[in-house]
Order: C-alpha cells, then sequence, then structure tokens
C-alpha cells in the first residue's frame, strides 16, 4: 500500500506540493494517457484508422499537457490546452466516425464532465458554452450537409463494438475520476480542518499575548508609578516604606518572569524552538535558579530545599531545562502558603533522570487538572495575590517534549502539588 501511495503521489503530484484541481487534472492525464494507449491499437484492429491517428495525437497532446502541469506547474494553461485541443479532436473525428451514429458524442459529453471537475470554478461556464456550441454546431452542420458524414461502419456489429467500447470507457472515467475526486476531496478537507485546528490555536496564543501585554505588565508598572506619586506626595515612615518596597519587589519578580516567559515563547513562534541536547550536570545548571528563588521564598518563610546528589547529567538543552525548573519552582512558591515546605529533588531511574519539584501548597482543583499545560488555563492567583497567566506550565511541557522528555504532575487539594519532569540519560541518546 505505501509502495502504491508513494507511485501516486509521483505521478499526480503531493498535497503539499500541488493544488487539489491539479492532482485532478494530473489523474485525468495519467487515465487519457493509459485510455488513448488501449484506444489506439483498437481503432485500427476495428477499421478505423482515422479515429486511431486522432487518438495517437490526443496521446501526444495528453503527454505533452502532463508534462506542462506536472512538471513545470503550469496548471492553466494545461488544462486550456488539453480542453479546446481534446474537444476539437473529437469534432474532427465526429465527421470520420459516422457521425450521430457513432461514439462522437459520448466522448464530448466525459470531456465536458472532466473538465468541470478538474478545472477552476471560474472557467466553468465557458467550458459548457464551448462544449454546447461545438456539440450543437456539429449536429446542425450533420442535418444540412449529411454528405460530409462518412460511414465508416460496415456493419452493425462493428458499429455495435465501438458504442460498447466508448461507453465502457466513459464508465471507466466516470467512474475512477469520482473515485479520486471524492478521495481527493476528503483528505483536502481533512487537511482543511487540520489548518483550523491549527489556527485556533494561534488565535488562542495571540488572545494569551494580548492578555499579558494589556494587564499582566501593565499592572506592575501602574503599582511602581503610584508608589513614586505617593513618594513625592506623602513622606512614608521606614516600616511602610520598606512594606510596600517589599509588595513592589514582589511583583517586578514575578512580571520579569512573565517577560522571560513571553519572549521565550516569542522566539519560539518566530524562529522555531531550538533544541541543543548535551549531558548537563543537573545540580550546576539548577543552582542558579534555585538562588535567585531563596530571597523570595525567605519572603514567605517557605523552606527551600534542594537535593541532586542522585542525579548527576541527564541528555538536555541546559537553557530550556532552567526555564523549566524556573517556571515550576516559582509556581510552587506562590501557591504554598507561609510556612511552607518546597522539595526540589533529582534522581535516577531505570529508564531516565527524574527531577521533582514538590510542595505544600493548596494543591490543583480537578476541573482545572485538564487543561493546566494548555493555553486554555484560566490565570490563578497565588496565596499573596501573586498572578499567574498560564504560559509557564504550556511553555514547561513543550520545551521538555522538545527535549525527548515528559512531565506530569499529582495534586491534592490542600495538601500540595508535585511536577515530575523525565528526561533521557546522556546514554540514552535517540537518532
Amino acid at each position: 500500500m505505501r509502495v502504491v501511495k508513494e507511485t501516486l503521489y509521483k505521478l499526480i503530484g503531493s498535497p503539499d506540493g500541488f493544488s487539489l484541481e491539479a492532482r485532478i487534472f494530473n489523474a485525468i492525464c495519467v487515465l487519457i494517457l493509459v485510455v488513448m494507449g488501449y484506444n489506439i491499437p483498437f481503432s485500427f484492429s476495428v477499421g478505423l484508422p482515422e479515429t486511431g491517428w486522432i487518438c495517437t495525437v490526443l496521446f501526444g497532446v495528453s503527454g505533452y499537457v502532463y508534462y506542462l502541469t506536472r512538471i513545470r506547474k503550469k496548471f492553466v494553461a494545461a488544462l486550456t490546452i488539453a480542453g479546446v485541443t481534446i474537444t476539437i479532436l473529437f469534432a474532427v473525428n465526429y465527421f470520420f466516425n459516422s457521425g450521430m451514429s457513432g461514439a462522437s458524442l459520448l466522448s464530448f459529453t466525459i470531456t465536458l464532465f472532466l473538465l468541470l471537475i478538474a478545472g477552476p470554478s471560474r472557467h466553468a461556464l465557458f467550458w459548457v458554452l464551448f462544449n454546447l456550441t461545438i456539440v450543437l454546431s456539429l449536429l446542425t452542420i450533420e442535418y444540412l450537409y449529411p454528405q460530409f458524414i462518412v460511414e465508416i461502419y460496415p456493419t452493425r456489429l462493428a458499429q455495435t463494438v465501438d458504442l460498447a467500447s466508448t461507453y465502457s470507457v466513459n464508465v471507466f472515467f466516470l467512474y475512477f475520476g469520482t473515485l479520486f475526486f471524492t478521495k481527493a476531496y476528503k483528505l483536502e478537507q481533512k487537511r482543511v480542518e487540520e489548518r483550523s485546528v491549527v489556527f485556533e490555536r494561534l488565535n488562542e496564543e495571540k488572545n494569551k499575548l494580548f492578555s499579558i501585554v494589556s494587564h499582566d505588565l501593565r499592572s506592575p508598572l501602574a503599582s511602581v508609578q503610584q508608589y513614586l506619586e505617593v513618594l513625592k506626595q506623602i513622606e512614608l515612615d521606614s516600616d511602610e516604606r520598606k512594606k510596600i518596597e517589599s509588595e513592589l519587589l514582589v511583583g517586578i519578580n514575578h512580571t520579569q518572569e512573565m517577560l522571560v516567559n513571553l519572549l521565550s515563547w516569542s522566539t519560539g513562534q518566530m524562529r522555531g524552538t531550538t533544541v541543543s541536547l548535551a549531558p548537563v550536570d543537573v545540580g550546576a545548571c539548577l543552582k542558579p535558579i534555585i538562588e535567585i528563588y531563596r530571597p523570595l521564598a525567605a519572603q514567605k518563610e517557605i523552606q527551600l530545599v534542594f537535593r541532586v546528589d542522585g542525579l548527576p547529567n541527564v541528555l538536555a538543552d541546559g537553557n530550556l531545562l532552567q526555564l523549566i525548573v524556573r517556571n515550576l519552582v516559582g509556581n510552587a512558591i506562590k501557591f504554598t502558603p507561609t510556612g511552607g515546605l518546597i522539595t526540589i529533588e533529582a534522581t535516577r531511574t531505570d529508564a531516565s533522570g527524574l527531577i521533582t519539584v514538590k510542595d505544600t501548597g493548596r494543591g490543583i482543583k480537578e476541573a482545572d487538572k485538564p487543561q493546566l499545560f494548555s493555553l486554555k488555563a484560566q490565570p490563578t492567583f497565588g496565596t499573596n495575590n501573586e498572578r499567574g497567566v498560564g504560559l509557564g506550565l504550556f511553555l514547561c511541557k513543550e520545551y521538555a517534549e522538545a527535549q525527548q522528555g515528559a512531565i506530569w504532575f499529582e495534586s491534592r487539594e490542600k495538601v500540595g502539588t508535585t511536577f515530575f519532569l523525565a528526561l533521557p540519560l546522556p546514554t540514552q541518546a535517540k537518532n
């Protein structure tokens, strides 16, 4: 089946390289070449040399237009040349094939059918009028000047065989043409649906971006502005100043976190995610991230424990690994109340390296779990009203999979949440 599919793509073109109409036309050209290859010897064998020569010319024209559309990709020009030439050849054959008593009228019908299903819809009226004009003109000429028609059937048997053969060929065209058109249409419909899913995801991402820019990045700046205005108008004592500055520092830190995620996401959208896998020392890679978050954890009196003795190295991209852990630790601090515990631990299993971030926070609601790693996740607030936008966990999943890893979680409300990040070991590099 795979060989047949590859051969078909070579003959008519792949969906990525050719439009639906072009692929249908390429298939028709191949069918005409096959049918004319049959009609040429058949016509000569039953005593129809004129028809045989016309079929020979038609075989050559079909080969040329197939080259024009399949190789040169000039679909409209090839279709126009083929439609006009084939119709004229059938008109000539009409006079040498007993006129309306012969099989030519059937050929005009099938030609129009093929042009209509293969050609652009804007050309459909032209082909109908062109076909009608030619056929009605031929019938009028035969009615007024019957002597122009060459009766070529020596017997009724020869006429019956020719009509039966032409009818069978037309049925062959109708069957395979309709079958191919139906399959091609369904395939195109599937591709459109897949693109719709992609466009929907991009639209969600765009809305998420606008939400962040319009609200989440503006709010901390507004807080800083208000603080500076207060300083100009009111003299604050030392304790009040320290309290406000501490709150502003937390807001600025979370805004910086959002900016890092936003810039990383935007870069990935424009250039694609670049991943450079190499053996990474987990302790050396994650220690700077943990040290950054220790002051934030200390402000909420949260104990931050970091253990990596059981896993020296993983196969990863150091920058992406840091971004994932930064988001996981940042979320853990947001959603863990004062006096809680957060443990970051790296261990080695038989299958992979496993990094866990466990907290004693409020847990995740059952209704929020299915969409936690998607952009559909709703913004949430931490125990001190720290705002999360849902972009971080989306990036965590995307970057975990980009490093040939996986990420998942376990959570119980009012008990805590544990995130698991599995990454391959250096000896498990995938080709």
